[in-house]
């Protein structure tokens, strides 16, 4: 772990993003009260990318959280498991303020104000928490279309890989969110961070 933080220092420094001005950006839609018809697309996991410095940090500070563990890498979803997921994106939105001056490393389990950092690690928090596989779950860099740095949560299931975003309250499809995908993490090893592409 050491060595792969070390690592990650050096190269991270050329992803120090995921600041979010995005935060401030108005909240869409509600949850949807039942699971999707239509299954969303996988994420392929392609080359290696760099680790984002503000990751490589909240590990300094949160080393439990950055533990490679064993677990199912999809999620079964269906009525229960669907509830889970929107109520826990809701609930995490709700109870965090937008704080657009929050600095871009320090992302907190606690913080009551902040950024999408903030959001999206509490979200992963929580759904561990309530029996969710870490190893289903990546946090991920992504660029939004007004081109600003965000982070948002991940989540295999075995219908394909959904959001959870602070810009929205309604889970999404990956590959139907209009953002640019950097890196995500990967769903062998929580401290490497891969590219994906579509399985379509």
């Amino acid at each position: 772990m050491a060595a792969s933080l070390r690592s990650a220092i050096t190269t991270g420094l050329a992803i120090a993003m995921i600041s979010s001005g995005a935060e401030a950006m108005p909240r869409l839609a509600n949850p949807q009260a039942a699971v999707p018809a239509k299954p969303a697309a996988r994420m392929l996991e392609a080359d290696p990318q760099p680790t984002p410095i503000g990751y490589v940090m909240f590990c300094m500070t949160y080393a439990g959280q950055c533990k490679r563990v064993a677990g199912g890498k999809r999620v079964t979803l269906n009525d229960r498991t669907w509830n889970l997921i929107s109520n826990v994106n809701k609930e995490v939105n709700d109870r965090i303020a937008p704080d657009a001056q929050k600095g871009t490393f320090d992302w907190s389990l606690t913080a009551t104000s902040g950024n999408c950092n903030d959001y999206a690690i509490q979200k992963r928090d929580e759904l561990i928490r309530r029996g969710v596989s870490p190893a289903a779950l990546s946090l991920s860099a992504v660029v939004t279309p007004g081109n600003q740095g965000h982070l948002i949560l991940t989540i295999r299931t075995d219908r394909g890989d959904f959001v959870l975003d602070n810009l929205r309250n309604s889970i999404v499809a990956w590959n139907r969110t209009g953002y640019r995908w950097v890196s995500v993490q990967s769903s062998n090893n929580p401290n490497e961070w891969v590219k994906v592409v579509s399985e379509s």
